[in-house]
Formats: C-alpha cells, structure tokens, sequence
C-alpha cells in the first residue's frame, strides 16, 4: 500500500504529494534491489538526517513474515546508530523517523518528511454536489467529502465579488490535492436572493449534496429546511468547531473568511438562473474568475 514516486527534486514531489487524500505519511529516500544496497542507503540518511544526540525511530515492512521483518529491523537500527554516533532509539518521540519497505527483497528506504491527510483516494464513481458559500465552514465540509474519496462539484450562488473569490480560492486549493478532473465549479447567477437559486437548484438536484450545516453552526435551522428536498440526499457532517477550524487551517486557506453559510435562507420562491462553470484542471485563483467573470 506504498507508492514510490521518481522525481530530479525529491522534496520537490514530497510537498506536491503532502496533501494527496489517501496518503498517510510522505518520506523521500533511495529504492534499492537489495538488503545490502538498503543499508547503504540507510547510512547515507542517517549522515543526512541525524545529529549527535538525536533520537529516531525505525519502521520496517515487508511481504514476508515477522521474523524477517525482525530481523531487517536488527541490521538496519545497527546500521544508523553507526552511521550517526552518539544517536539513540526513542519509540515514543523520536527526533527522525526512517522507513523501510521491502518486497521480494526489493524496496524503498527513506525518512518521512511528515504526515499526510490520509482519507481515501478520490473516486471516479463516487460524485457529490457541495454548496459552497465562501465560508469555512463550507469549505471544510467540501474538502471532507473530498477526504471521504468524492469527486466534487462545488455550487455557489453568487451574492457578492469576494464571496466568488473566496470559492475560486476554494477551488484553486482543492485542484492542487485531487484529481482536478474530477473537480468542478458552478456558479449560479440570477436576479433574487442567493437562496432562491439554490432553492431552484436543489428543486433538480440528485445524488447526495453537503452542506456547510453542523451543529455549532448558527444556521442549523437551513438544515430543517433542506430536508423538503428531494430527491437529492443530505448526509450530516458532525464536526466540532475546533476541528472545523483546524481542518480549514490544513486547507491553507488564510485571512478572516466569514462564514456565509449561516447567512443562507431557503425559500420555496422559484428563481431563474444561469450556471457558469469551471472544471476539469488545476487552476489558480485569478484563472478561475477570469473564466467566471469573463
């Protein structure tokens, strides 16, 4: 359940894949073709990586049993406590943290560089419509359905330029983590209330749509509203505020983003719209709302 990525810049490709749901940890190294070619890679990490009075930890996996494990385990601690003199083991809270992986003797060694998101891989057959407002909230909501392994489209009703522009920031960050054709923007434009048009949208709307909605939230009343929707499908997300706000943080989304989901009011109002889209690449911010706009 590893992948092993070739690249001239190693961390380079490190930080791209940081991000990528489904990937619990990233560590940049050496393949090699066999244990003493590990070792040897081992000991020019440790020469790298490791400081005299370092602590660091070692995990080993392979396709055998866990005798070999074992002792794959032996000979490589043995060969970084040498390399580096005056380093210790430390399972609990270790300064570096080397991996080792190995199939049929062959494999990848390499010090994790740091965690990754985990969630599961973005799937083709699984798509859900998020209602984006701009907010963290929402935002949050879509980039956890995007860690569930959805494919995404992000509905918006326009109601003013910086909310766009928050939702093109939106889109911009998540097309850099999935597979960005298996992303996609909606933009709702029309006369009336924002919430007249997502009312209109919803009205067609199949599948199952995410909200911003949690129990924290000011506007879990729209949550009440939702359900006289069908036949599209609300599952609800049950997050803490202080995950939600932790979560938006792992987005690398900055500044003080209100969030407008709370400011939503459905109606059972019909109302006429146009839908601008935007999909199907990575894509800045201002390449987003130059395709908006224009």
């Amino acid at each position: 359940r590893s992948l092993i990525a070739r690249g001239e810049d190693p961390v380079v490709v490190a930080r791209r894949l940081a991000h990528l749901p489904g990937a619990t940890w990233i560590a940049v190294g050496y393949e090699f073709r066999n244990l003493s070619e590990c070792l040897s890679r081992l000991s020019t990490l440790a020469k790298r990586y490791l400081e005299a009075g370092a602590s660091f930890r070692l995990i080993v996996e392979t396709d055998g049993n866990g005798e070999e494990e074992g002792d794959v385990l032996l000979e490589a601690t043995s060969t970084l406590l040498n390399a580096a003199k005056g380093t210790r083991v430390d399972e609990k809270n270790p300064r570096a943290l080397f991996r080792v992986l190995m199939v049929r003797g062959r494999g990848a060694c390499g010090v994790q560089l740091k965690q990754g998101v985990g969630g599961v891989p973005t799937s083709k057959g699984m798509r859900a419509s998020c209602l984006v407002s701009g907010g963290y909230h929402s935002s949050v909501t879509a980039w956890m359905a995007a860690l569930s392994g959805y494919s995404l489209t992000l509905v918006h009703a326009k109601g003013d330029d910086e909310s766009l522009r928050q939702v093109a920031r939106l889109y911009a960050e998540l097309s850099t983590r999935i597979d960005a054709s298996s992303l996609r923007l909606e933009v709702l434009e029309g006369k009336g209330l924002p919430g007249d048009r997502v009312a209109s949208w919803l009205g067609n709307a199949s599948g199952e749509v995410f909200t911003g909605v949690h129990p924290e939230c000011r506007g879990t009343a729209g949550l009440k509203q939702l359900r006289n929707y069908r036949p599209a499908v609300f599952p609800l997300l049950l997050l803490q505020e202080a995950e939600v706000t932790s979560r938006f943080g792992e987005l690398g989304l900055r500044g003080k983003e209100a969030d407008r989901s709370a400011q939503l009011r459905l109606s059972r109002r019909m109302s006429d719209f146009t839908v601008r889209r935007f999909s199907g690449r990575e894509a800045d911010q201002n390449a987003v709302l130059d395709s908006i706009l224009g």
